[in-house]
């Protein structure tokens, strides 16, 4: 059965929202990172680059969402799955953010970020597909090709990327955007999950 709609997560909501989210989880993410997890990008059209860094994978149990970003610098990229139940391997077509995280799922919503001779340089993913793996320790690998727009003004990107060796852990409860305070954390999919069948 299909949830209440959620919050949008912070980075998702708003362009300006989505790109301060963005650098302010990249304070976190080399603490955070596993060894050997890593995701790598390259995109062309509006500019032409490849980006590859550390990355996490934190599942927010109270929006359902698994966010996975690597960040470098003013460079960042930020992925949300919506899963229909627990988080498992398969396609994930990738969509707008706010239309990611009310359709029925699942789906993916990708962001790129990076800082141009004069200017910070936003896009959201509007099309394409995300692939994801789950080995049998709960491991997850993945790789995604996007068709991206631009936050504001300019051309269009495609950008095509992979990541590997990422285990999920607990988002902090301000992933929804409340104090830590506010909402006990779980740190399993499955668990959340139940708690809400229970409630269905």
């Amino acid at each position: 059965m299909r949830r209440e709609q959620r919050p949008a997560a912070p980075w998702t909501a708003l362009a300006g929202a989505w790109l301060i989210g963005l650098a302010a989880a990249g304070c976190r993410s080399g603490a955070d990172s596993q060894p050997g997890a890593r995701l790598s990008v390259r995109w062309t059209g509006a500019d032409t680059a490849a980006f590859s860094a550390v990355a996490v994978a934190e599942w927010c149990a109270s929006l359902h969402v698994l966010e996975i970003r690597a960040v470098a610098g003013d460079t960042g990229v930020g992925i949300a799955l919506y899963p229909a139940d627990t988080v498992e391997a398969g396609v994930y077509p990738v969509r707008l953010p706010d239309v990611a995280d009310t359709t029925r799922p699942p789906s993916a919503a990708v962001a790129l970020r990076w800082f141009s001779e004069t200017t910070v340089m936003g896009f959201q993913g509007d099309s394409g597909r995300l692939t994801l793996e789950r080995g049998p320790d709960g491991m997850v690998a993945g790789r995604f090709t996007v068709g991206a727009r631009p936050l504001v003004t300019g051309k269009r990107l495609a950008a095509a990327g992979t990541f590997a060796g990422l285990r999920i852990v607990a988002a902090p409860a301000t992933c929804a955007g409340r104090s830590p305070g506010d909402t006990a954390q779980t740190d399993s999919t499955r668990d959340d999950e139940a708690e809400s069948d229970s409630r269905d």
